[in-house]
């Protein structure tokens, strides 16, 4: 089964995406910070990595950076899940390795089309 890393601040939002992926077969793990979220990547070796740009500790732009650096093979595909609509913002991460960006608020349709679109599902 693979595995995916959940990362957001909000209980709330994690139990949404947590039972979306549980629902289309992924074997989930939550993080409530950055650090957590680099932790649960080099722990559980996940195909993807849905996490928020605004995480304590360690906010999700740095988490990309960390976990880009891991040189672990293969790497997970990463989707931002983010209220941030700032374009620059948005280009940052894209440019700094994250594979998607999904705006928040969003729906299971929003979530199921992009893991199609990155081969997961």
């Amino acid at each position: 089964m693979a595995k995916c890393v959940i990362a957001d601040d909000s209980r709330v939002i994690r139990m949404l995406l947590s039972k979306i992926m549980a629902n289309l077969g992924f074997d989930v793990v939550e993080a409530e910070d950055g650090e957590e979220v680099v932790e649960a990547v080099e722990l559980n070796e996940p195909a993807v990595v849905i996490m928020d740009w605004r995480l304590p500790v360690l906010d999700g732009i740095d988490a990309l950076y960390k976990i880009r650096s891991l040189k672990k093979i293969p790497q997970p595909k990463i989707m931002f899940c983010s209220s941030i609509t700032d374009p620059d913002k948005i280009d940052d991460a894209l440019s700094g390795g994250a594979d998607d960006y999904i705006m928040k608020p969003f729906d299971e349709e929003i979530i199921i089309s992009k893991l199609e679109i990155l081969g997961l599902i």
